[in-house]
């Protein structure tokens, strides 16, 4: 997901989230509970499925509370909040994801070891918002999207750290948002900029070293999700202020869209269409920022199965940012912010992951 597109936008971004979702928050939270069909409070193992989840037109799966990896922040200019993203598996089986409202002197990128839900800290970034983490394929690297105007560049382990892109981007700035990698390393970013009525956002290709940018798609409203199909042959690109997912077909060469087309609507209210993941059946989890849930949708656009995350705790849980699905299992991992911290939980995914579902990086 994307909280600003440069400097101080951040806080204007999920600022207004975070009023739009107070205003409603008890009626998000019992539209969520409508929706639970006896949900669990915690999952005792970390979400590893016997098979596929059953799908069916209106099914809800109920997502489970994995572990707790970030305390409530405190009060600042976004709001008494906490909101995490990415995330992505690294080579070693860790989790790992960014905490984009983390306060000064706590981790900005965490890792999570799903078998003992131990959590490390791996790089502190006080002047950053990150809000996407991958792994390349290329050279095995975290890249990491800064909705300030940067993309940056460090190993595992937080060392090596440097910039890879700032400053201005094909003639002005970047909002760089969401990340997905092809098979080369090639990095395709969203750009969260624009409205309906002023859409300036755009997805740009850059070259596995974060050089040479490339115009794919532009005037877009708030670009924020992108997945690559399991072919590598299209793209999904949601629009955050658009409430739409779009279909962006690319030429052989990956440096241009061939014949797009609007895939998904949803209506969403106040929230939104954030980040989105596929998997190895070409399924689409779109992730409803402010509504506490995913929806998975067929690649011909039909709703397959709603993945709710179920409001048991003090305060609304419903920052549901992004996903991702562990390669050659059906363990779904999804990250929540909210009013009581920032967790972990799981679900059962309908198709296998594969490098796709991981952002198309070096996952476990």
């Amino acid at each position: 997901m994307a909280f600003s597109h440069a400097a101080n936008r951040g806080a204007t971004r999920l600022g207004r989230r975070r009023r739009s979702i107070i205003a409603v928050s008890l009626a998000g939270a019992a539209l969520a509970a409508a929706c639970i069909t006896g949900a669990s409070a915690e999952s005792p193992e970390p979400g590893h499925a016997n098979g596929p989840a059953t799908a069916t037109a209106g099914k809800t799966i109920n997502a489970h509370l994995f572990a707790q990896v970030a305390p409530l922040d405190p009060p600042g200019p976004l709001g008494h909040i906490t909101a995490l993203e990415g995330p992505a598996f690294g080579p070693d089986g860790k989790l790992y994801m960014v905490h984009s409202t983390a306060p000064a002197g706590r981790p900005s990128v965490i890792a999570l070891d799903v078998r003992t839900r131990e959590i490390k800290a791996i790089h502190q970034a006080s002047t950053s918002m990150y809000t996407s983490l991958q792994f390349s394929p290329a050279d095995g690297r975290i890249y990491l999207t800064d909705l300030n105007g940067k993309i940056d560049r460090m190993n595992p382990d937080g060392t090596g750290f440097t910039n890879v892109v700032s400053g201005d981007v094909l003639g002005r700035p970047l909002a760089a948002d969401d990340i997905a990698f092809d098979r080369d390393g090639s990095l395709f970013v969203t750009d969260f900029q624009g409205t309906p009525w002023n859409p300036t956002g755009r997805v740009i290709r850059f070259d596995p070293d974060g050089t040479h940018p490339t115009l794919l798609m532009d005037g877009l409203a708030g670009a924020n999700g992108i997945s690559f199909d399991p072919t590598y042959s299209a793209l999904w690109v949601s629009e955050f202020r658009a409430g739409r997912t779009d279909y962006l077909p690319l030429s052989a060469d990956h440096k241009s869209v061939v014949d797009p087309s609007v895939g998904m609507y949803g209506n969403e209210g106040v929230g939104g269409f954030d980040s989105n993941a596929v998997d190895a059946d070409g399924n689409i989890y779109q992730a409803a920022f402010g509504d506490g849930k995913i929806y998975v949708y067929s690649p011909h656009g039909a709703l397959l199965a709603t993945i709710v995350v179920p409001q048991t705790m003090p305060a609304p849980e419903l920052l549901t940012t992004n996903l991702v699905i562990r390669p050659k299992t059906h363990d779904g991992y999804l990250v929540v912010g909210g009013d009581n911290g920032g967790f972990v939980y799981t679900f059962r995914a309908l198709g296998l992951g594969d490098a796709q579902s991981n952002g198309g990086g070096a996952g476990a």
